[in-house]
């Protein structure tokens, strides 16, 4: 099935059956300008040399579901409270068969798509519908996930939305409201982290530093390559992220009941080997159920996140469907204070 586009007067998107994956979204705000906020991919993914990467890293767009959420893999110089836990399982495949697999449309109009995708007979999950409705009167994008399970459990979930991070050193604001943050427990690839290994940190503006100190990750990208992510657990209000070279801010609010944290993901020209080629630069605020990107088995288990009162699974029924909202939206930028945007408990989804 070739990608579907839907065009309003206030943007365009095109999504791949793969992952019913956005490929491309762009918002046009007042007085007719239009704005492509979201990463994208240099590599193409019918190379024949990127063909044992996971089928979503060979698409890589803008935005797609992962059920379970995580990758997992070899880790090194964990913290000693995370020591332990099976760090190093993985899920198969990476982010799930919801990243990965050919979704099939169910249905279409002028204003949205409707995907669904039916999980294997022995899953704990049945189906996963995913609807997007653009909204004709607004430069907004509404977005609803519903899970029908076959039988009672938990499962790890995520939303992923990327990020451009090809602007000028620290010209990206991100703002976000949260009750506590983790830095990363263990070293991530390309040797690149800012922040100090299995820290924690109340605000992204004095995350625990490496090079001793602090670290602003509120304020992105840094002149140097970085590969790092932190997890923001029991997020208050939507997350908004200023692009004052694109004179824009993108707002990113979602159903914080049900996926309670935010993982940050900063990819910017770091990691060397295929398909990143040290260009991509990207940053992923991504909406979760789970501890980290671990795997589903570290998730579901007893971790740090957890024991402090945050959920990283989230309960699935047979006999109750779970519906996700969330929401990607943009709006004129204006210049704000240095403080959190104001707390949003809701997410209106038509």
């Amino acid at each position: 099935m070739a990608p579907l586009d839907l065009a309003w007067a206030y943007g365009f998107l095109r999504v791949t059956p793969v992952g019913a994956m956005i490929a491309e979204l762009s918002f046009r705000l007042p007085p007719g300008r239009d704005v492509s906020p979201f990463a994208r991919r240099h590599w193409s993914p019918d190379d024949p040399a990127l063909a044992d990467l996971p089928a979503h890293l060979r698409h890589l767009g803008a935005e797609f579901v992962c059920l379970p959420f995580g990758v997992g893999g070899d880790v090194r110089d964990i913290a000693a409270p995370w020591r332990g836990l099976g760090l190093a399982r993985c899920n198969v495949p990476a982010h799930g068969l919801a990243a990965n697999a050919e979704w099939t449309l169910a249905a279409r109009s002028p204003t949205r798509l409707c995907f669904t995708l039916d999980y294997p007979a022995d899953h704990a999950v049945r189906r996963l519908t995913r609807v997007l409705a653009v909204q004709p009167d607004a430069p907004a994008l509404d977005l609803r996930l519903t899970i029908e399970a076959r039988r009672a459990g938990r499962v790890s979930l995520g939303l992923h939305p990327i990020l451009s991070l090809d602007a000028p050193p620290e010209s990206v604001h991100l703002r976000a409201a949260f009750r506590r943050g983790f830095t990363y427990p263990a070293a991530v690839p390309g040797a690149a982290m800012l922040a100090v290994i299995g820290a924690e940190f109340g605000t992204l503006a004095t995350v625990p530093a490496r090079a001793g100190g602090v670290v602003d990750l509120s304020r992105l990208p840094k002149a140097r390559p970085v590969e790092d992510v932190v997890q923001l657990c029991d997020v208050e209000g939507a997350v908004e992220i200023d692009l004052p070279e694109r004179e824009a801010t993108l707002v990113l609010d979602w159903d914080r009941r049900l996926l309670p944290s935010c993982q940050i993901w900063i990819s910017d020209r770091a990691l060397d080997e295929a398909p990143w080629a040290g260009r991509y630069r990207g940053l992923g605020v991504e909406p979760i159920a789970s501890c980290f990107d671990f795997a589903e088995a570290v998730s579901l288990g007893d971790n740090p996140i957890r024991a402090g009162g945050t959920a990283t699974s989230l309960a699935i029924d047979p006999d109750q469907p779970v519906e996700i909202a969330y929401r990607l939206s943009a709006r004129g930028y204006q210049k704000v204070a240095d403080s959190p945007p104001s707390t949003m408990r809701t997410c209106p989804v038509t």
